[in-house]
């Protein structure tokens, strides 16, 4: 992981200091590593090398698009004539029901639940529930998390580089990214470690296979 994100924190200062050039990078990591891409855009930003709302934008905006792209693959899926044959039935209706009404929880859930962001978001488009509604929850969702993150970042990121850099006399975006790795590492077995068991268990969606 770490030289993951040395390499990432590399490759967009490397290429160019110019915003325009990074920002749809950062973009494009959160496709892959969420959790590398809120750490290299916290870090850039302690650089100084982009801003602090041009780092949350693109991180943010980044991770909420691919949220979408799970409700509009759900949706394209319903050009499958069989598939969508399957889903006229009374219990598809319940369960289009159930989630519809608990679509606020089951957004939260699966975005802050390592494994459920796929299944939920992605039924959410193929149970055909209200996109605007969904959209406006995921963006909620979204800001609400990368916000989290980042002020976590940056409060334990600085204190430890500051800390880092004095002891080792490393360079402070070394230092950073020294500071980052444990939260990053954390953000990706913690949530793993709380579901246990559970997440072995099978969920009850209402609808028989």
């Amino acid at each position: 992981m770490l030289t993951s994100l040395e390499a990432t924190l590399g490759a967009l200062v490397a290429a160019s200091a110019d915003p325009w050039v990074i920002l749809p990078a950062l973009v494009l990591i959160t496709f892959l590593l969420e959790d590398v891409a809120i750490a290299a855009g916290v870090a850039l930003a302690l650089d100084g090398t982009i801003g602090w709302p041009a780092a949350f934008l693109a991180v943010a905006g980044g991770i909420a698009l691919g949220d979408l792209g799970l409700y509009g693959t759900g949706r394209l899926a319903l050009r499958v004539p069989a598939l969508r044959r399957r889903l006229e039935d009374a219990r598809v209706d319940r369960a289009r029901a159930a989630l519809d009404g608990r679509l606020g929880i089951a957004v939260l859930v699966a975005r802050v639940v390592p494994g459920l962001r796929l299944a939920t978001y992605t039924a959410a488009g193929l149970l055909g529930v209200s996109f605007p509604r969904f959209a406006a929850l995921v963006v909620a969702a979204v800001a609400a998390w990368t916000a989290g993150l980042f002020w976590l970042a940056t409060a334990l990121g600085q204190a430890l580089g500051e800390l880092l850099e004095r002891t080792f006399g490393i360079g402070p975006t070394a230092a950073v990214v020294l500071a980052l790795l444990p939260l990053v590492l954390l953000a990706l077995v913690l949530p793993r470690v709380m579901r246990g068991p559970s997440a072995e268990k099978p969920v009850n969606t209402g609808v028989s296979p």
